[in-house]
Parts: C-alpha cells; sequence; structure tokens
C-alpha cells in the first residue's frame, strides 16, 4: 500500500500547504473565509497546492514526487474540493496568535480510501501470486484510476474544529496542522503513520478474533462507542455488470445491518460501514474482490446515534464456493469472523 500512503500524505501536503495562505490588514476570520472560498472556486491559488513547494518538508519531498497524482486525478480532487460547505462560528484572538471555530461538510476522503484500499489489495495480491511485478509507474496510475472512480461516490459530512493562525508582518496566516486537512478531507497525514510498523508490534496488541453468530448482533466497543453488528446472510444474485471484465462465477451479496447506539466519529461523524469493513474469502481461501452492482435497498448510510441501517457488499466469486468466510474489521484490525452459506 505504499503507493496509496504516498497518495494520500500528498494530498494531505497539498491542503497543508495552504497555509501560506495570507491577507493584509484583516482579521483572522478573514482569512479564514477568503482561503476558503478560494478552496471552492478552484482557482489559480489552489492550483499550486499541487505542486511541492521549497517551503515544504525535504525529506518528504524525496519520498514524494510532485506527479504522484495525474493532471485528471488533479482536476477530480480539486471539484470535488469545490463541494465543500463551511460556517464560522467564533473567531478569538490573544496577541499575536487567533483561534477561528468551523465547521466544514467537507469530503469523507476516509471512505473513499476504504474502499481504494480493499480493492487494491485484492488487486495487488493477484499479480503477486500471478508472477506479475508493477512497476512504481504502474502503481501509480492504477490508485489513480481507482481513486477516480471512487471519487464520484464520495460524500460530505459536517465536522468541527479550530483553526490557528498567527500574526506574520501585520498578516494573519493560517499555521500548519493537520486540522484543515481533516476538515476539508476527514484525515489526514498520521492516518498511515503506523502502516509500516513491524508485525510483532502489531500481534502483540492484536487482540484475538472473536466469534460472530449468524443474525445476532455483535457488539463493538470502541474508544469513541458503541455499535452493533449482525451479518444477515449471503444471497446469489444474477445482476451483472455489462462494463465488468471479471472473470466470476457467482455475484454475491453480504447481507448485514448496523446499529449505532452512542458511537461518535471524528468531528462528531455519524456510524458508517460499507465492504471495505469486511475481509471475504470463498471455501478455497480465495480472497475475494468486489463487483460493482448492488441492491439499491440496501445502500450503506450514515447512521447516527441511535440510527440504523440495512445495507449488503457485492463479491464476485471465481468458484463454486458453497458460502463465504467473513472477517469484520475495524482498521488493519480484525474483530470477529464469521462463515456465512450462500443461498
Amino acid at each position: 500500500m505504499k503507493t496509496l500512503k504516498k497518495l494520500t500524505v500528498l494530498l494531505v501536503l497539498m491542503l497543508s500547504m495552504g497555509v501560506l495562505y495570507g491577507c493584509k490588514a484583516s482579521t483572522p476570520t478573514d482569512t479564514t473565509n477568503k482561503y476558503f472560498e478560494k478552496i471552492k472556486s478552484g482557482d489559480a491559488d489552489v492550483q499550486k497546492l499541487f505542486t511541492m513547494s521549497e517551503e515544504s518538508d525535504q525529506k518528504t519531498n524525496e519520498s514524494i514526487k510532485a506527479d504522484t497524482f495525474s493532471e485528471d486525478t488533479q482536476k477530480k480532487l480539486l471539484d470535488k474540493l469545490k463541494g465543500i460547505t463551511y460556517k464560522v462560528n467564533s473567531e478569538s484572538v490573544e496577541g499575536d496568535t487567533a483561534k477561528v471555530n468551523v465547521t466544514v461538510k467537507g469530503m469523507d476522503l476516509n471512505v473513499v480510501l476504504g474502499k481504494v484500499m480493499q480493492e487494491a489489495f485484492t488487486y495487488i495480491l493477484t499479480q503477486s501470486f500471478s508472477g506479475v511485478q508493477m512497476s512504481d509507474a504502474d502503481n501509480d496510475a492504477y490508485f489513480n484510476s481507482l481513486f477516480i472512480k471512487h471519487l464520484d461516490e464520495v460524500t460530505y459530512s459536517e465536522r468541527t474544529a479550530d483553526i490557528e493562525l498567527t500574526k506574520v508582518d501585520k498578516d494573519w496566516k493560517i499555521k500548519e496542522g493537520n486540522e484543515l486537512s481533516k476538515l476539508l478531507i476527514g484525515i489526514d497525514e498520521s492516518t498511515f503513520n503506523n502502516e509500516n510498523q513491524g508485525a510483532g508490534t502489531e500481534n502483540k496488541n492484536q487482540a484475538p478474533i472473536q466469534t460472530m453468530t449468524l443474525n445476532t448482533p455483535f457488539k463493538v466497543e470502541t474508544e469513541k462507542g458503541n455499535y452493533n453488528l449482525t451479518i444477515e446472510g449471503a444471497r446469489v444474485t444474477d445482476k451483472r455488470n455489462q462494463f465488468s471484465e471479471k472473470d466470476i462465477k457467482q455475484v454475491v451479496f453480504l447481507d448485514y445491518n448496523y446499529e449505532n447506539v452512542n458511537f461518535i466519529g471524528n468531528g462528531n461523524g455519524d456510524l458508517y460501514i460499507d465492504e471495505s469493513a469486511f475481509q471475504v474469502l470463498d471455501d478455497e481461501g480465495n480472497v475475494l474482490d468486489t463487483y460493482p452492482v448492488s441492491d439499491e435497498n440496501r445502500v450503506p448510510q450514515d447512521a447516527p446515534a441511535g440510527g440504523k441501517c440495512k445495507a449488503s457488499a457485492t463479491f464476485g466469486v471465481k468458484s463454486d464456493s458453497k458460502s463465504l468466510n467473513v472477517t469484520f474489521k475495524r482498521g488493519t484490525q480484525k474483530v470477529a469472523k464469521v462463515s456465512v452459506p450462500i443461498k
């Protein structure tokens, strides 16, 4: 997933480079308003965010090239960033420092990345087993194509945070930090800081994988609150995507539902569980890829505290498997597993 990390970190850097933006003879609120309006307009100043500036960290520049994002991806990101809305709630000033509290309805790029990661993992695993060695250029091109595809499905959620500013030569400038990235896209660089930790450390922190029971709510307890997940079953569908070139014998809907007891995500976010939360294998141990059809009556939705949602995830099965072996994950942590008969 090194390429995906590069893409994400680059996007965070692009956004954080906006801290160079300042405004003469203005208040902190004025500077904040003008910054967000520039993001929303997608003008030339925002375009510059896609070029690594000399003021960026040199070590980071050496590991991340400015052209990691294709031109099409850059245009798509700019277009989606225009869809944000914002509201300044308050301003506090102490000498040459200030905080502006802002509520932003920003991109849920964390959801997009979850989908990209699942699809990319399956593809790379398949290529590896086939003996195909992908170059960095091939990886970049593939991730760009996935990124563009899933950006078309991006949603927006409200998040509230303080933006810090400092006064430099009578100009208010937005300070460096991850708050802008969290507000605008729902993630920051720290999301991937632990990606390359050794397996030994991760295994020590890995709790035993629990066993789920079909059609029985499984309680998930987190530091951000609790929710229930229920795996209902797996059913074959005749639906096919005429544009898909995937060689499969079966298309299967994995039906599930989730209930938000009191879970509150980042930035007061709701509970959202989609296909990226599941690792699915067939009877032969093959890792299954998602398939591009859906049950329109069971689409994952944001569930606030007290809310419920019935959903399904679609997988392409290359064998005559009679069941799905499903593992529920939270990030990289495998939480619970269940065997689901295919009907």
